[in-house]
């Protein structure tokens, strides 16, 4: 099944909007955001160029793909700081297949001066297929974004 961002202007009708671009989200993405009813989400649809060989995404997409979702999240909180990811980890927990929207709904836990604690999972319908937390930290130079 031959799947493309063109295939994406559903998600644009329904109020998704593109995530900022980056060298690494060209590569894997496209990502889109969404913020509404006091909830961030993100999602992205599973591409022939995820693909593990077996007609599903990489583990390792899945990761990236949160990793990035809960990353802006902290920048959602705080525009003006920048933040890298210090600790992560994730349960792959179900798979999807090409073709799939994957989306994930990410919460903040707990915020200090230096540090983000934020959590999320990746849902595909209603079927949760991963779960990840992580610790953000602050850098003292101001957002590129």
């Amino acid at each position: 099944m031959a799947v493309d961002a063109a295939d994406d202007t559903d998600l644009i009708a329904d109020g998704w909007q593109l995530v900022r671009p980056s060298a690494f989200v060209d590569l894997i993405g496209p990502f889109y955001q969404r913020r509404d009813e006091g909830r961030t989400r993100f999602c992205f649809r599973v591409q022939p160029k995820h693909d593990n060989t077996q007609g599903r995404p990489h583990g390792g997409m899945i990761l990236s793909f949160l990793d990035e979702a809960l990353g802006l999240s902290a920048h959602f909180v705080r525009p003006q700081e920048t933040f890298f990811t210090i600790g992560f980890d994730c349960q792959l927990i179900g798979g999807s297949v090409i073709g799939d929207l994957v989306v994930a709904e990410t919460q903040v836990i707990s915020a200090t001066r230096t540090l983000m604690f934020i959590r999320g999972d990746c849902r595909v319908g209603d079927r949760v297929i991963a779960s990840a937390s992580g610790t953000w930290k602050r850098v003292a130079n101001k957002s590129p974004w």
